[in-house]
Protein backbone atom coordinates (compact mmCIF):
# COMPACT_ATOMS: atom_id res chain seq x y z
CA UNK A 1 0.00 0.00 0.00
CA UNK A 2 1.31 3.42 -1.01
CA UNK A 3 1.78 6.43 1.61
CA UNK A 4 0.08 9.51 1.19
CA UNK A 5 1.22 12.99 0.51
CA UNK A 6 -1.00 16.06 1.10
CA UNK A 7 -0.41 18.96 -1.39
CA UNK A 8 -1.51 21.33 1.16
CA UNK A 9 -3.29 24.33 -1.79
CA UNK A 10 -6.50 25.40 -2.37
CA UNK A 11 -4.96 27.39 -5.42
CA UNK A 12 -5.58 25.13 -8.69
CA UNK A 13 -2.73 26.66 -10.67
CA UNK A 14 -0.34 26.16 -7.94
CA UNK A 15 -1.65 22.23 -7.52
CA UNK A 16 -0.50 21.95 -10.55
CA UNK A 17 2.06 23.03 -11.01
CA UNK A 18 3.61 20.80 -7.72
CA UNK A 19 2.75 17.98 -9.41
CA UNK A 20 4.68 18.64 -12.16
CA UNK A 21 7.77 19.56 -10.22
CA UNK A 22 7.22 16.39 -8.25
CA UNK A 23 7.54 14.36 -11.32
CA UNK A 24 9.81 16.65 -12.72
CA UNK A 25 12.68 15.60 -10.08
CA UNK A 26 11.37 12.08 -9.95
CA UNK A 27 9.71 12.92 -6.19
CA UNK A 28 7.60 10.85 -4.24
CA UNK A 29 7.40 8.01 -6.26
CA UNK A 30 6.46 5.85 -3.82
CA UNK A 31 3.16 8.46 -2.49
CA UNK A 32 -0.58 8.58 -3.65
CA UNK A 33 -1.11 12.44 -3.52
CA UNK A 34 -4.00 13.92 -1.83
CA UNK A 35 -5.17 17.20 -1.70
CA UNK A 36 -7.05 19.86 0.68
CA UNK A 37 -10.88 19.12 -0.90
CA UNK A 38 -10.60 15.08 -0.10
CA UNK A 39 -10.71 16.16 3.90
CA UNK A 40 -14.08 17.62 4.85
CA UNK A 41 -13.83 20.88 7.31
CA UNK A 42 -10.21 21.16 7.22
CA UNK A 43 -10.46 24.74 7.23
CA UNK A 44 -7.21 27.28 7.08
CA UNK A 45 -3.95 28.07 9.19
CA UNK A 46 -3.94 31.09 10.27
CA UNK A 47 -0.79 32.53 8.38
CA UNK A 48 0.96 34.98 10.89
CA UNK A 49 4.65 34.20 10.32
CA UNK A 50 6.95 36.59 9.31
CA UNK A 51 8.94 35.37 6.48
CA UNK A 52 7.79 32.47 3.18
CA UNK A 53 9.44 30.09 5.83
CA UNK A 54 7.58 30.48 8.50
CA UNK A 55 4.33 30.79 6.33
CA UNK A 56 4.67 27.55 4.51
CA UNK A 57 5.40 25.65 7.80
CA UNK A 58 2.74 26.96 10.08
CA UNK A 59 0.98 25.36 6.70
CA UNK A 60 2.43 22.21 6.87
CA UNK A 61 2.23 22.14 10.81
CA UNK A 62 -1.71 22.65 10.64
CA UNK A 63 -1.95 20.29 7.96
CA UNK A 64 -0.43 17.93 9.28
CA UNK A 65 -1.93 17.87 12.68
CA UNK A 66 -5.79 17.68 11.11
CA UNK A 67 -4.73 14.67 8.68
CA UNK A 68 -1.82 12.75 10.02
CA UNK A 69 -0.41 12.55 6.88
CA UNK A 70 2.93 13.76 5.24
CA UNK A 71 2.01 17.37 3.92
CA UNK A 72 4.22 19.54 1.21
CA UNK A 73 3.22 23.34 1.34
CA UNK A 74 4.74 26.47 0.17
CA UNK A 75 4.16 30.05 0.57
CA UNK A 76 5.09 32.33 -2.44
CA UNK A 77 5.05 36.00 -3.63
CA UNK A 78 6.79 38.84 -5.34
CA UNK A 79 9.07 41.69 -3.21
CA UNK A 80 9.47 45.24 -4.53
CA UNK A 81 13.10 45.91 -3.15
CA UNK A 82 12.43 49.92 -3.10
CA UNK A 83 9.90 49.02 -0.82
CA UNK A 84 10.92 47.21 1.83
CA UNK A 85 9.49 43.83 0.68
CA UNK A 86 6.29 44.28 -0.67
CA UNK A 87 3.79 42.81 -1.05
CA UNK A 88 5.94 40.29 0.13
CA UNK A 89 4.62 37.46 2.23
CA UNK A 90 1.44 39.38 1.75
CA UNK A 91 1.16 39.05 -2.08
CA UNK A 92 -1.87 36.79 -2.12
CA UNK A 93 -3.89 38.82 0.77
CA UNK A 94 -3.29 42.26 -0.74
CA UNK A 95 -4.70 41.47 -4.08
CA UNK A 96 -8.48 40.11 -1.98
CA UNK A 97 -7.83 43.21 -0.42
CA UNK A 98 -7.51 45.63 -2.93
CA UNK A 99 -9.57 44.01 -5.35
CA UNK A 100 -7.25 41.93 -7.61
CA UNK A 101 -3.53 41.60 -8.83
CA UNK A 102 -3.56 44.84 -11.10
CA UNK A 103 -4.81 46.87 -8.04
CA UNK A 104 -1.76 46.45 -6.43
CA UNK A 105 0.27 46.51 -9.32
CA UNK A 106 -1.09 49.90 -9.58
CA UNK A 107 -0.60 51.12 -6.01
CA UNK A 108 3.19 50.26 -6.53
CA UNK A 109 3.49 52.40 -9.03
CA UNK A 110 1.78 54.78 -7.90
CA UNK A 111 4.99 55.12 -5.67
CA UNK A 112 7.16 55.92 -8.54
CA UNK A 113 5.07 57.26 -11.49
CA UNK A 114 8.14 58.09 -13.55
CA UNK A 115 9.17 53.78 -14.14
CA UNK A 116 7.99 51.55 -16.71
CA UNK A 117 8.76 48.60 -14.95
CA UNK A 118 10.32 47.80 -11.18
CA UNK A 119 12.82 45.24 -9.92
CA UNK A 120 11.51 42.93 -7.88
CA UNK A 121 11.86 39.33 -7.23
CA UNK A 122 9.56 36.42 -6.56
CA UNK A 123 10.03 33.74 -3.79
CA UNK A 124 9.14 30.42 -2.89
CA UNK A 125 9.54 28.69 0.12
CA UNK A 126 8.24 24.81 0.44
CA UNK A 127 7.86 22.53 3.79
CA UNK A 128 7.37 18.95 3.85
CA UNK A 129 6.38 18.19 7.14
CA UNK A 130 5.55 14.27 8.18
CA UNK A 131 5.82 12.72 11.91
CA UNK A 132 9.63 11.86 11.38
CA UNK A 133 9.96 14.30 8.00
CA UNK A 134 10.98 17.76 7.88
CA UNK A 135 12.35 19.62 4.56
CA UNK A 136 12.29 23.39 4.21
CA UNK A 137 13.91 25.13 0.92
CA UNK A 138 13.77 28.18 -0.72
CA UNK A 139 14.17 29.89 -3.57
CA UNK A 140 14.18 33.04 -5.76
CA UNK A 141 14.39 34.07 -8.97
CA UNK A 142 15.06 37.64 -10.11
CA UNK A 143 13.33 40.31 -12.53
CA UNK A 144 11.18 43.17 -12.79
CA UNK A 145 7.27 43.81 -12.48
CA UNK A 146 5.58 45.68 -15.44
CA UNK A 147 2.52 48.34 -14.81
CA UNK A 148 -0.20 46.43 -17.73
CA UNK A 149 -0.32 42.89 -17.96
CA UNK A 150 0.66 40.91 -20.73
CA UNK A 151 0.06 37.34 -21.76
CA UNK A 152 -2.85 34.71 -20.97
CA UNK A 153 -0.89 31.97 -19.17
CA UNK A 154 0.03 30.90 -15.70
CA UNK A 155 -2.09 32.56 -13.04
CA UNK A 156 -1.81 35.20 -10.07
CA UNK A 157 1.08 38.14 -10.60
CA UNK A 158 2.50 35.56 -13.52
CA UNK A 159 1.66 38.77 -16.28
CA UNK A 160 3.26 41.18 -14.56
CA UNK A 161 6.60 39.59 -14.00
CA UNK A 162 9.52 39.73 -16.39
CA UNK A 163 12.32 37.27 -15.22
CA UNK A 164 16.08 38.59 -15.32
CA UNK A 165 17.58 37.92 -19.15
CA UNK A 166 14.11 37.11 -20.38
CA UNK A 167 11.93 39.40 -22.58
CA UNK A 168 8.41 37.53 -21.77
CA UNK A 169 5.96 37.75 -18.76
CA UNK A 170 5.53 34.20 -17.02
CA UNK A 171 2.02 34.87 -18.82
CA UNK A 172 3.32 35.09 -22.15
CA UNK A 173 5.66 32.05 -22.18
CA UNK A 174 4.57 28.73 -22.79
CA UNK A 175 3.78 26.32 -19.65
CA UNK A 176 7.35 24.25 -20.10
CA UNK A 177 8.87 27.58 -19.81
CA UNK A 178 7.48 29.25 -17.21
CA UNK A 179 7.93 25.74 -15.65
CA UNK A 180 11.47 25.80 -15.44
CA UNK A 181 12.14 29.54 -15.61
CA UNK A 182 10.48 29.93 -11.66
CA UNK A 183 10.96 30.36 -8.41
CA UNK A 184 9.13 27.54 -7.52
CA UNK A 185 11.32 25.36 -9.86
CA UNK A 186 14.26 26.60 -7.76
CA UNK A 187 12.97 25.78 -4.61
CA UNK A 188 11.81 22.15 -6.08
CA UNK A 189 15.98 21.89 -7.31
CA UNK A 190 16.90 22.60 -3.66
CA UNK A 191 14.16 20.06 -2.10
CA UNK A 192 14.93 17.45 -4.49
CA UNK A 193 19.03 18.08 -3.77
CA UNK A 194 17.72 17.66 -0.16
CA UNK A 195 15.96 14.34 -0.34
CA UNK A 196 18.67 12.78 -2.57
CA UNK A 197 21.41 13.46 -0.26
CA UNK A 198 19.03 11.60 2.52
CA UNK A 199 18.67 8.70 0.38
Amino acid sequence: MKNNLLLGTNNTGKLKEFIFYIKHFNLFNEYEFLNLNEFNNIGEPTEDGKTFEENCEIKSKYFLNKTNTLVLCDDSGFVVNKLKNYPGIKTAREAKKLGGEQKVIDFIFSKFESLSYIDASFFCSICVLGTNQRYMVSGSIPGYIIKNKRGNNGFGYDPYFIPTNNNKTFAEMNEEQKLINSHRYEAFKKLSNQISQDN
